[in-house]
């Protein structure tokens, strides 16, 4: 019997990139206004190179995006602003956090996390920094966890095992659904989750062990997810 699902959230609910993109533009653009001197000293393609620097220097930050990027635009602000660095920093992140946390849902998404949260609980398992709430969906998901809050990102398997373990629930007894192939379905099948792959772009699927079930929209997730459930309970 399946008694939890747990959702990935980028890529899998919304594409992320356009979100990051957008974000990363509104916030370089609030430092030009308030720090006009930096529009030709500091691009968005110089704060990236800047980021991936600092994610190789300080590999044990990687897992927290937000402090990534709070330290890189330290690192990126330090000697060219005028004022406090942490304010700065600090209003800049706000514009970067408030932006990516405006999000588009794939089609059916809302509808269909909607159905499911009337018959399962559902945990939010995540690597990146999106909010639950702030994106309007907190009140369909019992719990948020993410790779800064957990101490690591996935695949390792912290994430998937501190769902079950507030959840109260049995690996097999819970069905985990994402896009990702390893940090996803992989990882949560290691840790002995069912797993729904969730393949919005029609991709061939990579690996020797393949999920449970595979979805190309969300209309087709909750009959997957009877079907499993159909499976388990004639085993």
């Amino acid at each position: 019997m399946i008694k939890l699902l747990t959702f990935d959230l980028d890529n899998t609910l919304w594409s992320v990139d356009p979100i990051i993109a957008r974000a990363e533009n509104a916030m370089m653009e609030w430092i030009y206004q308030n720090q006009p001197e930096l529009r030709f000293k500091v691009t968005t393609v110089q704060f990236e190179q800047y980021k991936e620097k600092i994610s190789s220097e300080q590999p044990h930050i990687n897992h927290d995006l937000t402090q990534l990027r709070l330290t890189t635009l330290r690192k990126v602000l330090e000697g060219h602003v005028a004022g406090d660095v942490n304010t700065i920093v600090g209003k800049a992140y706000e514009v970067f956090q408030r932006e990516r946390n405006i999000v588009q849902y794939f089609p059916y998404v809302l509808e269909t996390l909607e159905e499911l949260a009337e018959q399962f609980p559902l945990i939010a398992l995540s690597n990146g920094n999106a909010d639950v709430h702030k994106v309007g969906i907190g009140h369909l998901f019992k719990h948020h966890f993410s790779a800064a809050g957990v101490g690591f990102a996935k695949p390792h398997p912290a994430m998937f095992e501190q769902a079950l373990a507030i959840a109260k629930v049995a690996p097999h007894e819970t069905i985990h659904i994402g896009d990702h192939p390893i940090q996803d379905i992989q990882a949560a099948k290691d840790v002995g989750m069912k797993t729904i792959w969730v393949n919005w772009m029609s991709q061939t699927w990579p690996l020797a062990s393949k999920p449970d079930a595979v979805v190309h929209n969300f209309e087709d997730l909750p009959d997957a997810i009877a079907s499993l459930t159909h499976q388990l309970e004639t085993i």
